[in-house]
């Protein structure tokens, strides 16, 4: 116990919540128990999530509400969303009334929009003041209040009117009034905001925090940067399960980790099973007539089949990320369609090219090489193309642009693939 406590000493918050994850749990517990409940609030929020509900149930009633106290709101916020609602009410309970109630009111926000992202502890001042005025606010500050290097003002109905950097006010001079030199033309957010568009604000503008404001203009907290780094990697995480047809299930990944795994894999692949049986099949059985008289078609359905539904994810993916990382611009999604579709074809030429010439000699029969040929330079332009117009679609219809998955498209293109080839081959042979 003595060794792992010399351990965590003097180690940054992160470091210390790695550190903390690799002990027994019971280690962990007896940590927390004899920890500063200040260290202990700095090192919770590092940890993952199913970590902090652990120590949170393991810990006292007192213990658990001291710590959660000592927190910052919007970490505390999520924990507490986290947590059983009996624990959670518990804790809320044996806290300071002004404290449940700040906690309380951003509870009453959506998890994932701005107001369950911000934190209410954010410097604000009269309009009316001076410059050396503020300073002198500043200095007295506690250490709740985040993000000191942005000032913001407000009016005496609580209005925000504007924004200063905290550089802005040290080189300005000290009996200028804070009207002069502030920013009136503000970068808000609503609270029911998503906390994706609230990330991407911060990110294109580059900002340190941003504002939530409710219909009134008055100023119910900040979003700061580092809440946005989290809602990043969350939502990366997210598109990259998704691209690859695969949810987490949460809930059952914290009691059965298997079970989980596998809820969150399965629906993607029984939908594609479904098609591949009953679409692809069906096609597979109408042009069977065809497929007997000319064996050396079946050769190349694998090769037809693996190349468009390469080409559609790698548009697909090309353009999730274009609409998550840029999602203003489009009029350059048209221009990203029309140049997926346009590289789809040239992939299509030049890989119908080298499957023609094969064909032929294989066969000796150039109409085998036309088919072959045209079909994979058909069956890729296509994939390019709807593999780039389905994340779009999907987001014009408010959906996530990370369901048009590898399995879906995978599947889409295997119909789309086979028809193409099947109709070419009974034109030309």
């Amino acid at each position: 116990m003595s060794a792992s406590l010399a351990l965590l000493d003097g180690l940054q918050p992160a470091d210390a919540a790695e550190v903390l994850e690799t002990l027994p749990y019971d280690d962990r517990l007896r940590i927390f128990k004899v920890w500063d409940v200040e260290e202990s609030a700095d090192a919770l929020p590092e940890m993952s999530e199913g970590g902090q509900v652990e120590v949170m149930q393991g810990l006292a009633r007192s213990l658990a509400t001291r710590i959660i106290s000592e927190m910052p709101p919007d970490d505390a916020v999520d924990l507490l969303a986290d947590l059983p609602d009996k624990t959670s009410d518990g804790i809320l309970a044996s806290m300071s009334p002004f404290k449940a109630g700040q906690l309380r009111r951003l509870m009453a926000h959506g998890e994932d929009t701005a107001g369950g992202l911000m934190t209410p502890d954010a410097m604000r001042l009269s309009q009316e003041m001076r410059v050396g005025q503020v300073l002198e606010r500043l200095r007295e500050a506690p250490e709740s209040v985040e993000m000191i290097y942005y000032v913001y003002f407000q009016d005496e109905a609580s209005r925000l009117t504007g924004v200063s950097s905290l550089r802005e006010l040290i080189v300005a001079d000290l009996n200028r009034p804070v009207k002069e030199i502030m920013h009136g033309q503000l970068m808000t957010v609503a609270p029911e905001e998503d906390q994706e568009r609230v990330a991407a604000l911060i990110d294109r503008y580059d900002l340190l925090a941003i504002p939530v404001v409710d219909g009134e203009d008055r100023l119910l907290g900040i979003v700061t940067v580092d809440d946005v780094m989290d809602v990043l990697e969350e939502e990366a995480k997210e598109d990259i399960y998704g691209l690859a047809g695969t949810f987490e299930i949460e809930e059952q990944k914290e009691r059965h980790p298997f079970i989980g795994v596998l809820l969150g894999r399965l629906p993607w692949v029984l939908i594609a099973l479904t098609i591949e049986l009953l679409v692809a099949g069906g096609i597979l059985r109408a042009f069977s007539g065809r497929i007997r008289d000319n064996i050396a078609l079946v050769f190349f359905i694998p090769v037809i089949l693996t190349i468009g539904a390469t080409v559609s994810l790698q548009s697909a993916t090309r353009m999730t990320v274009e609409i998550t990382t840029d999602p203003g611009k489009r009029r350059r999604f048209r221009r990203s369609i029309a140049g997926e579709a346009l590289i789809g074809l040239g992939i299509g030429v030049l890989s119908g090219v080298v499957i023609s010439l094969f064909a032929w000699s294989m066969k000796g029969d150039a109409r085998l090489g036309w088919v072959v040929g045209l079909a994979l330079v058909i069956a890729t332009m296509f994939s390019a193309l709807v593999g780039s117009l389905l994340p779009l679609l999907l987001k014009m219809s408010g959906r996530d642009p990370a369901m048009a998955s590898e399995p879906f498209l995978t599947t889409l293109m295997d119909v789309l693939g086979l028809a193409v080839y099947f109709l070419i081959g009974i034109a030309l042979l």
